[in-house]
């Protein structure tokens, strides 16, 4: 039973960058990841029974206001239109947990699964990225349906590469083409947001190996092949990735100056009563003539949909999550928080597989790290006790 959680979870994240469906709808991905989690609560059940982390409570509680957030707002207004978004929570909280068992059972293995299925999942999406810079289009979207989506992905999936191995990637020609591929969409989809994110991964990665001479000479190789693979695609595209990020960087004055309409952050600001206990999410046209499309931010979103409560929960998960983490990991990990200031990212799976890879890897700071890592089995599952 383990070895087919095992397998689905490997072709879920592989294929977690194709898109099929319009966005908010489930992808195929989705349906293989599910299972994973079915398959996981069932095995769970046999489990010895431990003390529930502050972490998953955490999480857990932020599920348990979601829900009760919307079912009042679908109470009130009389309407279906709440129940659609507390299931993407639901659904990331049951793919998060089954992770975080998995990896607890499976060690090493699990890790080295995850990394290979994260590189796959990269390539994949590489692919279709090199394929639109070769007919000439602007941004690329890769299979998603817009270039944030790209982007986002991308970065989360380069910082769950870093996470999984203490910041220093092992040299290992699929590790290294997957991290050259999420660079590589990341200049493609020209996403400021997530470029700027990109910049503190790498950040936290130089920090974590300039302390050895031995990591430090192992950056110094990957780094110049990166580079080389972004050239490499800039020359397939005739110079595209550059008109790109030209392109972005000088519309870069005109979008600070105008975030606050862009990003809808003027309902928060016109409709403030809202941020007590949240309006939760469906029904926009209760705050016309501000009621255009959803709030471009993850913090300002959760503060405006589920009050100060939802937002103090979201920050006591990433709190948690990273509390005993060296500082390379909450320098990594302010990327994708950076990125979430301007875009709304908490309905992407793979951001909350980071929080939950990050707890995992860092609930007993570095040194516990480092001696789980030793003890656990490479190739099989670890007995549970």
């Amino acid at each position: 039973m383990n070895q087919i959680a095992a397998a689905l979870l490997f072709f879920g994240l592989s294929l977690s960058s194709l898109y099929v469906f319009s966005s908010g709808l489930p992808q195929p991905a989705d349906f293989v990841l599910l299972c994973f989690a079915g398959l996981m609560a069932l095995l769970a059940l046999g489990d010895e029974r431990h003390p529930v982390p502050p972490f998953a409570f955490c999480w857990a509680l932020l599920l348990l206001w979601v829900l009760l957030v919307s079912l009042g707002w679908a109470w009130v207004m009389q309407s279906s239109a709440f129940f659609l978004y507390p299931l993407f929570f639901l659904f990331n909280f049951l793919v998060g947990m089954a992770l975080l068992r998995f990896l607890r059972v499976f060690g090493e293995a699990g890790r080295g699964l995850v990394r290979n299925a994260l590189s796959i999942a990269l390539l994949i999406a590489a692919m279709e990225v090199v394929y639109q810079l070769g007919t000439g289009v602007g941004r690329t979207t890769g299979s998603f349906n817009n270039p944030n989506q790209l982007a986002f992905f991308s970065l989360c999936a380069m910082l769950m590469l870093m996470l999984l191995d203490d910041f220093r990637p092992p040299l290992r020609p699929l590790m290294l083409a997957g991290l050259a591929a999420a660079v590589v969409n990341l200049l493609a989809a020209s996403s400021l947001g997530a470029m700027g994110g990109a910049v503190l991964v790498g950040l936290g990665w130089a920090f974590a190996n300039a302390g050895q001479l031995r990591h430090f000479a192992r950056l110094s190789l990957l780094v110049p092949l990166i580079l080389m693979a972004v050239l490499v695609a800039n020359l397939h595209s005739e110079g595209q990735v550059q008109r790109n990020l030209q392109a972005r960087l000088d519309r870069a004055s005109t979008k600070v100056e105008n975030m606050v309409e862009e990003r809808r952050f003027d309902r928060l600001t016109h409709f403030p009563e809202y941020a007590i206990l949240g309006a939760a999410e469906g029904e926009r046209q209760r705050f016309a003539p501000y009621h255009g499309n959803e709030i471009h931010s993850s913090f300002v979103g959760m503060l405006f949909a589920y009050g100060i409560p939802g937002l103090g929960l979201l920050l006591a998960i990433i709190f948690m999550a990273l509390r005993r983490a060296p500082f390379y990991v909450w320098m990594g990990m302010a990327g994708p928080l950076v990125y979430s200031l301007s875009h709304n990212g908490l309905r992407t799976t793979l951001f909350w597989l980071v929080l939950a890879v990050c707890w995992h890897c860092y609930r007993h700071g570095r040194e516990g790290r480092s001696s789980l890592a030793t003890v656990a089995a490479p190739m099989a599952p670890v007995k549970e006790r």
